[in-house]
């Protein structure tokens, strides 16, 4: 092809028709770089099916971690109502100075626990190592960032927070005074290794430090619940976004 222009152009110059020469010139300059264009507009079509389907892999990854935090954040949740509701039951009991029972050993012990939540975050990682401008949709990815940098930072600093200043200076060393923990193993939420023995109901009974101690870890429970429950209603808020803009 290239041959072929060549011997054209000879032909106008030897023929000496300079006129059409130059006009056949521009002709061929015009045409390389229409060439060009259309090179390059192919290639940056195939750079963006290849970045579509970067996107799509990323979000159904990030899809399976909306789902697990969801699962998470659910668990987290009734944890905290459960604790709340022996916090509670504990306060009731010693300020109306009720006599003990064992069943109470199970909340005494449960009333010390405080429920924690671990995020996954490895697709919102992975989008961020490319870069987030891989995903395309604006809104999706405002949602994005508005939840793991904003939302779920904002639960995990403001619940491990105070528990991590609270708990080993007010609330630990009260536990230590006044209860013997029943069992040695894991605490977990289902099963009795919660039960913790009071040494001396009586001394305990008059320990308002204790009384006021346990009714502030009680809203400790109750604002963990309700930032976990916006945290859980912005995950799943996130899920349908994404499900929606998949399915385009």
């Amino acid at each position: 092809m290239i041959k072929f222009f060549r011997k054209i152009r000879y032909n106008l110059m030897e023929t000496r028709k300079t006129g059409k020469y130059f006009k056949y010139a521009i002709g061929e300059i015009v045409l390389v770089v229409l060439g060009i264009l259309i090179a390059l507009q192919i290639n940056n079509w195939n750079q963006e099916k290849i970045n579509s389907k970067i996107e799509e892999n990323l979000l159904i990854e990030l899809l399976e971690n909306l789902s697990v935090n969801e699962e998470r954040l659910q668990q987290s949740i009734e944890d905290e109502y459960t604790s709340l509701k022996s916090i509670e039951y504990v306060a009731t009991t010693l300020e109306n100075r009720r006599s003990h029972h064992d069943s109470m050993n199970y909340h005494y012990g449960r009333a010390d626990f405080a429920p924690d939540v671990e995020i996954t975050s490895t697709a919102f990682e992975a989008i961020k190592s490319k870069g987030l401008d891989i995903i395309l949709s604006d809104d999706i990815r405002r949602s994005i960032i508005d939840l793991f940098d904003s939302e779920y930072g904002v639960m995990l600093s403001e619940t491990v927070r105070l528990e991590n200043l609270y708990w080993p200076t007010a609330s630990l060393p009260l536990f230590h005074k006044h209860f013997r923990i029943k069992q040695i193993r894991d605490r977990n939420p289902q099963s009795n290794a919660f039960d913790a023995v009071p040494i001396n109901y009586e001394l305990l009974l008059n320990d308002e430090t204790y009384i006021n101690m346990i009714k502030h870890r009680g809203s400790f429970r109750y604002n963990g619940a309700k930032l976990k429950e916006l945290a859980l209603a912005k995950t799943s808020n996130l899920k349908e976004e994404i499900k929606a803009y998949l399915d385009e």
